[in-house]
Formats: structure tokens, sequence, C-alpha cells
């Protein structure tokens, strides 16, 4: 009876020492486990920052295979949360343009040429001068937006948040020199202009 005890208790006494080290074996696996995927991690990030002049043949083949992979399905753009008001539709239109870039064209009236007499289109430097100028005064009631002149007599407009291309049109269309403005294929002269004006306002 006492070796029955005897062996008993040292059958417990081993099991109970086999389960405490147990946890011990696996929280030094676990540690192991995420120290080889930190040094992996580390690799990979070496591999990404490797400087583009610096790229071998096979760096660049597996870019190709990474590109060429399925990524990520795409999502068309969400609708602008804006209720669509009859009475107001421009303030549904500058909602639905928010925070994407847009470009708008605006052509230049003729002048006169001082040394002829004759009507001419503006050239590249009167056309640049003029964009500045615009640029200038549009800064200075804090819209931005960039001019590109593409044509002698013809400017690119650019602004990051497409809403404030109405701001643009209605500045670029009260001045003088400008006889058209042009937007999403939307072409506006000073005549149109001037009759949709008070229902913009």
């Amino acid at each position: 009876m006492a070796r029955t005890r005897l062996w008993i208790s040292t059958t417990l006494l081993l099991l109970v020492i086999a389960c405490s080290l147990l946890p011990c074996e696996a929280k030094k696996k676990a540690k192991k486990v995420k120290k080889e995927k930190a040094e992996e991690k580390k690799e990979e990030e070496k591999k990404e920052r490797k400087p583009w002049n610096k790229m071998t043949k096979e760096d660049w083949e597996r870019l190709e295979r990474e590109a060429e992979g399925p990524g990520e399905p795409w999502k068309p753009p969400e609708p602008p949360k804006v209720q669509f008001d009859p009475k107001n539709p421009m303030e549904y239109m500058q909602a639905s343009k928010k925070g994407k870039p847009a470009m708008m064209f605006a052509t230049l009236d003729k002048i006169k040429d001082p040394k002829t007499g004759e009507w001419r289109e503006r050239d590249k430097a009167e056309t640049e001068e003029l964009a500045f100028r615009h640029k200038s005064l549009m800064q200075s009631g804090h819209l931005e937006a960039t001019p590109y002149v593409i044509d002698p007599n013809k400017i690119l407009w650019t602004v990051q948040d497409g809403s404030k291309g109405y701001e643009v049109k209605k500045f670029l269309m009260e001045q003088p020199e400008v006889e058209e403005f042009e937007w999403d294929q939307k072409k506006t002269t000073k005549a149109s202009w001037n009759k949709e004006k008070p229902s913009e306002l």
C-alpha cells in the first residue's frame, strides 16, 4: 500500500513538473516563431527599400509578378452624401466635384496692336503675364488655382478641389480679358454667362 502511494505520488509529481514545463516550452516556441517572423519582415523591408539604381533583374521581375497579381478589386467612387435640392442645384454640383482635381480652360479676347492698330491674339508672354495677374488676384481672395499657358491666348487652370472650380469660373468670367470658359466640355461665353449669372449667385 505504501509502495502504491509512493508510485502515485511520484507519478503525480512528474505530471505536475511536465505540466509546468509545457507552457514554458510553448512560450519559448512562440517567442522563437515571433522572432523569426520579425526577422523575415525586416528582410522583406530591406528588399523593398532597395534603391532603384541597385535593383537587379530578379528584383524587377519580382516587382512585375507582384504588379500582375490579382491585387485589390476596383471599387467605384462613392456618390456625394448631399441630398439633391431642386431649388439649389449648384450646391449638389459643387459637392459632387469636392476633393477631386479639376482642369478648366480660359480663352482670352483679342487686343488691339498699338503699332498696326489691328486686332490680334496675345502672344505667349502677354498670356503668361495675364495668367500671373489673375492667379495673384485669386490668391488674394484665398482661392488656389494654378495656370498653365498652353497656347497663346489660352490658359489651362487646375484646382486640387473641384468644388472650387465654380469660384474660379465666376472670377474668370468677371475679368474683361476672358472671352470663353470651358469646364467638363461645357463652354461658357460672356453672353451665356451674363444670362446664367443671376441664377448662380
